[in-house]
């Protein structure tokens, strides 16, 4: 499965966990202007929620692209445990964007603020400006009762 920003106003990304973030910065002297922010998730394809019974949640291992990047700003912070709280996986609240009318990037297109807010780690987010994303699932959706895959999940599901 496939989306990209024409269906912004019917995705949601809550409860998504990301795996890994990538910055594809092209190399100009080559003629590659990519400047892209790519994101590793797990996405929440469908909840399954009946009344009374423990909730049920396909998901799948997904990549999410931002394309045409400016203005990057990443500040999560996992919190101070002088050194005893190891790393886990991110959680997004929610992603918000915000068409910008006085930009001098792409001149062809509606271009946007884009704002990932965070579950966890609290007070975190991500935030740059792009044209627009694809979404990808890497593999088909799994049913399982947690919101996220396990790394050993990922990892038979993708190849990784």
């Amino acid at each position: 499965m496939n989306w990209t920003e024409a269906d912004f106003d019917h995705l949601s990304w809550h409860d998504c966990h990301i795996w890994g973030i990538e910055l594809r910065a092209g190399d100009p002297d080559e003629a590659n202007w990519t400047s892209d922010l790519a994101f590793d998730i797990d996405f929440i394809v469908e909840w399954i929620c009946g009344s009374g019974d423990p909730g049920q949640f396909r998901v799948a291992p997904a990549t999410l692209v931002f394309h045409g990047v400016t203005d990057p700003k990443i500040a999560i912070d996992w919190g101070r445990s002088a050194f005893q709280v190891s790393l886990h996986p991110a959680s997004i609240d929610h992603v918000e964007r915000e068409r910008i009318r006085d930009q001098k990037v792409y001149l062809d297109r509606p271009y946007y603020r884009w704002r990932i807010h965070f579950n966890w780690p609290g007070s975190s987010e991500i935030t740059f400006g792009a044209v627009g994303f694809p979404q990808t699932l890497r593999a088909k959706p799994v049913l399982t009762e947690k919101q996220c895959l396990s790394f050993s999940q990922r990892s038979r599901l993708t190849g990784r």
